[in-house]
């Protein structure tokens, strides 16, 4: 079985037209409602699933990355392109002895991109994490986060929190002026109802020069519902991992954040692909299809309401259970965008559901046949383009194999 994470979101959507319902009120009654009766729902931040994606795309930003074999793809809205090179990665992690076992036959110790986020105030410093494990032993496989500041001519890892190793990192929090590294040495069970904890990040105002230790708090103005620490992954599908849904609030008396399981909804799967959506109405919402509610809203993080979703190839969206494959998520341009298909007997395609429509369309975005073998592992979008990544790269034309494929949002439209 194919060992690879899945993504969690935190998006931030904006407002609904003045005839259509609002979120925040119906978040609150536990209804539910119509994709259509939404109105335009505009992302402005994306959180991924088990904080970390192979994807770096937010719905306000011009850049967006992925992973790679070879490092880090960073492409913008104008076309450019650059490649940050992870060539010395492997032998940090093989001298620290966090590497994974080597391919048979090879001595090569091999450095495997899993997430990767960008700094909006720091264009220069992107930050990843790769596999790791102890002795080269898995499962549980961790991740372990590094930055680079000169384009992967060097990295340096993370420095954990006082009290924190390496593998204790727990994912990314992008924020939209900034990233922290969340870190947990106990992270293997979701918090139950009830339960309550204070989490430790490394935050850095300097771009990954230096760094501070702080208590994760919720961003000022904005919602604050988050999936929690990510346990090490191991077999997906084979255990009962949980990734906590958290709400938080601010402890006057010491000035810290607690966060508590969220209301409805108090963990999802770890083997399947999740995103919470941040709004400008103070919602978020959960995209996750392997719930038969696959997408829910709420504001206070207590009252969930489900959203009705049309038919998506003559079946309800959500519900199945799917390790690899059935992605979706919320585009810069209000579009919900679906993977269809089945990886492992048909190609997959995109399908996309549009502000107030009631039924699905097929895209005029391609994807590479070879999506049948190598299923789709991530879907996320920045301010102009739509990014698809896979498992393990594709040949594209038959000659050149890519990880990932971006898509213009403006010529993104209905198959006739």
């Amino acid at each position: 079985m194919v060992v690879f994470r899945r993504i969690v979101l935190a998006l931030t959507l904006i407002g609904l037209g003045v005839t259509s319902a609002t979120p925040s009120i119906a978040a609150t009654s536990g209804s539910s409602i119509s994709w259509a009766s939404l109105g335009v729902v505009r992302p402005l931040l994306t959180q991924p699933a088990g904080w970390g994606s192979p994807i770096a795309a937010q719905p306000r930003s011009a850049r967006f990355g992925w992973c790679t074999p070879n490092g880090v793809e960073i492409s913008s809205s104008v076309g450019h392109s650059t490649l940050v090179s992870d060539s010395a990665v492997g032998q940090m992690l093989a001298s620290s002895k966090l590497t994974l076992s080597s391919p048979s036959g090879t001595s090569r110790a091999v450095a495997t991109c899993e997430e990767v986020a960008l700094d909006p105030s720091h264009p220069s410093t992107v930050y990843a994490g790769f596999r790791a494990s102890h002795g080269g032993e898995i499962p549980p496989s961790y991740a372990v986060a590094l930055v680079t500041t000169n384009r992967g001519r060097s990295w340096r890892f993370v420095p954990p929190p006082k009290g924190y190793t390496l593998t204790d990192f727990a994912g990314f929090v992008e924020r939209p002026s900034g990233v922290d590294l969340l870190y947990s040495s106990n992270y293997f069970s979701a918090p139950q109802p009830g339960q309550s904890a204070a989490f430790v990040a490394a935050t850095s105002s300097t771009g990954g020069r230096s760094w501070t230790d702080v208590s994760l708090g919720c961003p000022a103005g904005a919602p604050c519902v988050i999936f929690g620490p990510e346990a090490p992954q191991g077999a997906c599908g084979m255990s009962q991992w949980r990734q906590s849904v958290l709400v938080g609030a601010i402890y006057y008396y010491r000035g810290t954040t607690r966060w508590r399981a969220a209301g409805a909804v108090n963990s999802v799967s770890q083997c399947s692909s999740q995103q919470l959506i941040d709004t400008t109405a103070r919602d978020e919402f959960l995209v996750d299809r392997s719930r038969p509610d696959a997408l829910l809203y709420t504001h206070d993080g207590i009252h969930w309401t489900s959203v009705r979703l049309p038919k998506l190839d003559g079946a309800p969206v959500g519900g199945r259970f799917a390790p690899s494959g059935q992605v979706m998520s919320l585009a810069s341009n209000g579009a919900l965008i679906a993977v269809a298909g089945s990886p492992f007997s048909t190609s997959e395609h995109l399908e996309m559901l549009l502000p107030g429509s009631s039924v699905w369309c097929t895209t005029t975005a391609v994807l590479p046949a070879a999506t049948r073998r190598e299923p789709v592992v991530a879907i996320q979008s920045s301010e102009s383009a739509l990014v698809v990544a896979f498992v393990s790269p594709v040949l594209l034309g038959g000659v050149t194999k890519t990880a990932a494929l971006s898509f213009s949002l403006s010529t993104l439209r209905c198959h006739d």
